[in-house]
This record gives structure tokens, C-alpha cells and sequence, in this order.
């Protein structure tokens, strides 16, 4: 992960990312710097980020809704993984 190093008081802060060389920011930038790469965190986190926000196509609620089955697909797939 790319932390501040340039004197900053935040250099172990893992929530924090030198973002300095990029013009703009997006979801995909942001989940390459943060290094999520499961694909059911990918879909929730942008859910979250954009809830509600994308024009009338889902509201708020439906986001959120599929944030969560996305984590709880998450959830399944680890047991599966584990054997349970």
C-alpha cells in the first residue's frame, strides 16, 4: 500500500494513501490503492460510495441492499473455501 512519507504524521495510518500524482480519483482507482481485490468487496464498496447517487437507476435503499448481499456472498464463498 502507498503511504505519505514526506514527513507526515500519518505514515503508519493504513487509511491513508498519497493520492498527489493523480488528477482525479474514481472507484477503481481507489480500490487499486486500498488493494481490494475480492471481487464481492469491489461490487459493496462501490455500492456504498455511490449509493443512491447514480441518476434514478437504484435508490439509496436498493444500493445498500446490494452492498450487503454482495458481503454476504462473501461471507458464503470463505466457508465454502474453509469447508463449512
Amino acid at each position: 500500500m502507498l503511504y505519505c512519507n514526506n514527513n507526515n504524521p500519518y505514515i503508519d495510518n493504513p487509511y491513508i494513501v498519497d493520492i498527489s500524482k493523480y488528477n482525479k480519483l474514481d472507484i477503481y482507482r481507489i480500490l487499486k490503492l486500498y488493494e481490494v481485490s475480492d471481487p464481492c468487496l469491489q461490487h459493496s464498496i462501490k455500492k456504498l460510495l455511490c449509493a443512491g447517487k447514480r441518476g434514478g437507476a437504484k435508490n439509496f435503499l436498493q444500493d445498500v441492499n446490494e452492498a450487503i448481499l454482495s458481503l454476504q456472498r462473501l461471507l458464503e464463498m470463505q466457508g465454502e473455501d474453509n469447508g463449512n
